[in-house]
């Protein structure tokens, strides 16, 4: 499922995985392991999980289970991070495909932006 090759989306992993170690208390608060279905031509290419429970962003399968899972494309999620695209617009226009606890997801917000020029 998780391909060689890499993603624009790829960039802003990065910077979650930085703000995540910059601030692990404010993660772990969050309390929560979200999977990221990133799709490329409509099928998933990669997968990313962001586990607030351990304070660590890593790119592959879910260890244990997903909280909330959500589906994007790459486009999609560099466009969401740069704050080009809201995420309740994403979500009403079928952008964002969100399962599991929707509500955690909107605690997500302040980790995903970023400063970086993608």
């Amino acid at each position: 499922m998780t391909s060689g090759k890499s993603l624009q989306s790829d960039a802003v992993f990065a910077g979650i995985k930085e703000r995540i170690a910059e601030n692990e208390a404010k993660a772990k608060s969050i309390n929560a392991v979200y999977l990221y279905k990133i799709t490329d031509s409509g099928k998933v290419a990669k997968e990313w999980v962001l586990d607030c429970k351990a304070g660590k962003v890593y790119e592959g399968p879910v260890q244990g289970k997903a909280d909330t899972t959500m589906t994007i494309s790459d486009t999609d999620m560099v466009d969401l991070a740069l704050g080009k695209l809201q995420p309740q617009t994403a979500f009403m226009k079928g952008k964002l495909k969100i399962t599991g606890n929707i509500m955690l997801a909107q605690k997500l917000a302040p980790l995903l932006k970023t400063e970086a020029k993608l």
